[in-house]
């Protein structure tokens, strides 16, 4: 019984604790109250197909839950406040480049919000302004009957419709250089897949069909950017058998906004007999057509790096074996395998200069797969033509291919490509100087397999 009447006093003084806390939950919350979702300037992209659709929305929202009839008008005097607050010069559109729809909202109690439509007429706002520019508004206001809803700020019960007539374009998501570079070496996968993806600017309510093409002129425009120092990073024209697009058209299904097509990069398009065709390349397409609408020209062509490399044969164990003549004493015919671009062979100099052409000879150790042959030059530029040919045996020599470096060329390291070769021996055959017969090699590098 004791226990019983404990337990009673508890539940009592609980309960009365309850009842003296302050209920704080509706803190903070207004009372019902209305305004325009997008309030002060609204610009609208009007885009131009003739009758252009837009819903200018009006919103409700508190603890009240009144039902309300708010009335939509088109108010100028607002308009003349307006420019004279903000120094614009803001017109009033002529009523002949729209049609409003209901001006009279009608909210229930728990209704949240309510559209007025308006239809543009985008020729007659063209005739007007022209595209792209921003002269002609509507001044819109909202009250509610019996002034019964107000809105939470007065700035957002009022706001400017400016509508700027635009092109509906269909676009490259990503116009330009793209950054995803397709990297495809001699052991890499014979086929590579990418995509690219195709945007429309604008609410597509259409099922579209476009094409795509090849467009060199968008790779020469690329190219034209980069200076003629730096010229060895502009690209080359991918081959048209290195890439195959699937068969058009394609499509940008109802009501969708954005899609993508594919392409596939084909290594064997880059490769002539048995020489690869290594080096740094681009593919520019351009969206050729499309079924309604226009395409954007700031935004239609893109350009798809592709880069062909081989690797460096490591060049362990590596050996000048012989050279026609060396200058002892700093031009050594060790130092165009010692990896520093600043020592370098030359051929004696002092004491009776020999003749062109001038040799070396590499033993790399072993047989190699021998694809592409680089070169680097003293900095002086004496350097200009080098034969390369190579050996199994060191007795009989097969030419494979040559750098140039010409006479006014500031680069000092080519790359040849050559025919995929099985050898062991590399003999370099200076046939050419800027400064003869005085020659000298930085460095030699071999890639391959």
């Amino acid at each position: 019984m004791r226990n019983y009447i404990s337990y009673c006093v508890f539940l009592l003084a609980f309960a009365l604790i309850l009842g003296c806390q302050k209920d704080d939950r509706m803190n903070n919350m207004v009372d019902d109250t209305i305004y325009f979702r997008d309030f002060k300037e609204n610009k609208i992209t009007v885009f131009d197909w003739g009758k252009f659709d837009y819903n200018v929305t009006v919103v409700k929202a508190g603890i009240g839950q009144k039902e309300a009839k708010v009335n939509f008008k088109i108010d100028e005097a607002y308009l003349a406040d307006y420019n004279a607050r903000e120094g614009t010069n803001y017109r009033l559109l002529p009523a002949d480049c729209y049609t409003m729809g209901n001006s009279v909202l009608t909210f229930g109690d728990k209704d949240t919000q309510r559209d007025v439509p308006f239809i543009f007429d985008t020729e007659k706002i063209k005739a007007l302004q022209g595209k792209y520019k921003e002269q002609y508004v509507l001044p819109c206001r909202i009250e509610s009957e019996g002034g019964l809803l107000q809105p939470l700020k007065p700035e957002m019960g009022v706001v400017l419709l400016i509508p700027i007539v635009k092109d509906p374009f269909l676009e490259f998501i990503s116009p330009g250089l793209q950054l995803d570079l397709v990297k495809l070496t001699p052991t890499s996968a014979e086929q590579i897949k990418g995509e690219a993806g195709v945007a429309t600017n604008y609410p597509n309510q259409w099922s579209l069909d476009y094409e795509i093409e090849e467009y060199p002129a968008a790779l020469d425009a690329y190219n034209a950017t980069i200076k003629e120092e730096d010229k060895d990073k502009r690209l080359k024209l991918l081959p048209k058998a290195a890439y195959q697009l699937p068969q058009m058209p394609y499509k940008v299904g109802e009501k969708k906004n954005k899609a993508t097509f594919d392409f596939t990069i084909i290594k064997k398009g880059l490769v002539s007999g048995t020489t690869n065709l290594f080096g740094e390349y681009a593919l520019p397409l351009r969206i050729k057509s499309v079924s309604k609408n226009s395409i954007n020209p700031e935004a239609s062509t893109i350009l798809i790096p592709v880069s062909f490399q081989p690797p460096d044969i490591a060049r362990t164990g590596w050996k000048v074996i012989q050279a026609s003549s060396e200058w002892i004493g700093g031009g050594e015919k060790e130092n165009i395998l010692d990896g520093k671009t600043e020592t370098f062979w030359h051929n004696v100099w002092v004491g009776g200069e020999p003749p062109l052409p001038h040799f070396l000879i590499i033993d790399l150790g072993k047989e190699h797969e021998m694809m592409a042959i680089e070169l680097i030059r003293r900095a002086n530029n004496d350097l200009k033509t080098v034969l390369f040919e190579v050996s199994t045996d060191n007795k009989t020599y097969i030419p494979v291919g040559k750098v140039d470096f010409g006479t006014n060329n500031p680069k000092h390291t080519l790359m040849t490509n050559i025919p995929t070769t099985k050898a062991r021996y590399l003999k370099c055959i200076v046939t050419e100087s800027n400064r003869p017969p005085s020659s000298a090699i930085a460095e030699v590098y071999v890639k391959g397999l």
